[in-house]
C-alpha cells in the first residue's frame, strides 16, 4: 500500500488560524514535516503571510493589504473570529521574515511558498518574485516557491529556487509539461472524472484538498505522492498515517485533541 507524504496546508488551518506562525507551528507539533502557507506584498512591498488581499475573512478589518504599510500590520489579529470566536485573542500576522526564523529551527521541515497572483498582478511578477526569493535566501534550500502563474515559476528558477510547483487554474497538463516544474499542485475537483494516470508525468503530484484517509490513499495507489490538507492533525494521527509520521520534534505550541465543534463548521474555502 503507497501511502502519500501529507503537506499541512495553511498550516494545521482545521484547529488554527490558517497561515500563522501558530498554525504552522502547530502542523509540526502534530508531525507535519511539509507545509504550505501563502505570500502577499504590503503597499512597502514587504512579504507577509496571508492568502487574501483584503484582512476581512481573517481579521475583520476593512481595506486592501496593498494599501498598507508593513507597519499598520504589527498589531493587526489574524485570529478568524467569525470561525474560532474568541479562541485566539492575540494571532498576529506574520512577516515572511518571521516565518523564516522559525523554518531555520526546523531543518527537517520543507515549505511550500504560494505567492498570491493578486501580489503578482499589483507589483509586477518580477518584483514580487525577487522581494519573496530574498527573504527565502538563508532557507532556500527547505522551499520550493509554488505560483499559479508560470512565470513567477520560471523567474523563481532563474533566482536559484532548486525546486519549484504549479498550481493548476485549470486542467492543462500540456502546459505543465512545457513549464516542467518538480511539483504540480492540483485542486481534486479540477481532475476530469475518472482520470488516474498520475504516474505517467515526471513532477510529484499534490492534490488538495483532501481531509479523508481513505480518499487519499486512493490518490496514492494512483501516483499521487502528496496530498495537501488543512486537518494534518486528525490526517496523522489516522491508524493508516500515524506509523509514518515518525518523531515529534519539540515545538512552541501544545496541538490540542480537536473536539467536534472547536472550529465551528469547516470549510476550507477560499481553496488555492
Amino acid at each position: 500500500m503507497k501511502i502519500p507524504q501529507l503537506i499541512a496546508h495553511r498550516g494545521y488551518a482545521k484547529a488554527f488560524p490558517e497561515n500563522t506562525l501558530l498554525s504552522l507551528d502547530a502542523a509540526v507539533s502534530a508531525g507535519a514535516r511539509w507545509v504550505e502557507f501563502d505570500v502577499q506584498l504590503t503597499a512597502d512591498e514587504i512579504p507577509v503571510v496571508l492568502h487574501d488581499d483584503t484582512l476581512l475573512r481573517t481579521a475583520g478589518h476593512e481595506g486592501s493589504i496593498f494599501e498598507m504599510n508593513s507597519a499598520d500590520l504589527e498589531h493587526i489579529c489574524v485570529n478568524e473570529a467569525a470561525r474560532f470566536g474568541p479562541s485566539f485573542p492575540e494571532v498576529q500576522l506574520s512577516t515572511l521574515e518571521n516565518i523564516v526564523l522559525w523554518l531555520k529551527g526546523f531543518p527537517q521541515v520543507t515549505a511550500f511558498v504560494e505567492i498570491k497572483t493578486q501580489s503578482l498582478q499589483r507589483f509586477g511578477i518580477q518584483k514580487a518574485v525577487s522581494q519573496v526569493l530574498s527573504v527565502l535566501e538563508p532557507v532556500k534550500a527547505q522551499c520550493v516557491l509554488i505560483s499559479f502563474e508560470a512565470q513567477a515559476i520560471s523567474l523563481a528558477r532563474e533566482g536559484g529556487m532548486a525546486a519549484t510547483g504549479w498550481v493548476l487554474s485549470s486542467w492543462d497538463l500540456a502546459a505543465a509539461l512545457r513549464l516542467n516544474p518538480e511539483y504540480v499542485f492540483c485542486n481534486w475537483t479540477r481532475i476530469p472524472p475518472g482520470w488516474k494516470d498520475f504516474a505517467q508525468y515526471p513532477w510529484s503530484w499534490a492534490i488538495y484538498e483532501i481531509t479523508e484517509a481513505e480518499k487519499a490513499l486512493e490518490y496514492a495507489a494512483w501516483g499521487v505522492e502528496f496530498i495537501e490538507t488543512m486537518a494534518i492533525g486528525e490526517m496523522l494521527q489516522h491508524p493508516l498515517f500515524h506509523t509514518t509520521s515518525g518523531p515529534q520534534p519539540q515545538t512552541s505550541v501544545t496541538t490540542p485533541a480537536v473536539e467536534p465543534g472547536l472550529a465551528g463548521v469547516f470549510n476550507p474555502q477560499p481553496w488555492g
